[in-house]
């Protein structure tokens, strides 16, 4: 999807912000050069514990938490 976003709008995605709960989302993110996000909600807390997270990913408790560091500026 995020191959697709980048092609149809003509836009690079690297470092939007991508928030996501499993490894998928994550790999998806980190693969086009956005920031992997992950959150602990969901599958997150199970995913951060299975390990192999892109290099960069940020941890966030809840997607909350996610969206006051990126409106922030410190995501």
């Amino acid at each position: 999807m995020f191959e697709e976003i980048q092609q149809r709008y003509n836009i690079p995605l690297r470092d939007v912000p991508a928030i996501g709960d499993s490894l998928r989302d994550l790999t998806a993110a980190a693969r086009v050069g956005a920031q992997p996000m992950l959150v602990l909600t969901g599958k997150g807390q199970k995913t951060r514990d299975a390990g192999g997270l892109p290099a960069g990913t940020q941890v966030f408790s809840d997607l909350s938490e996610a969206v006051r560091a990126i409106i922030g500026g410190t995501a």
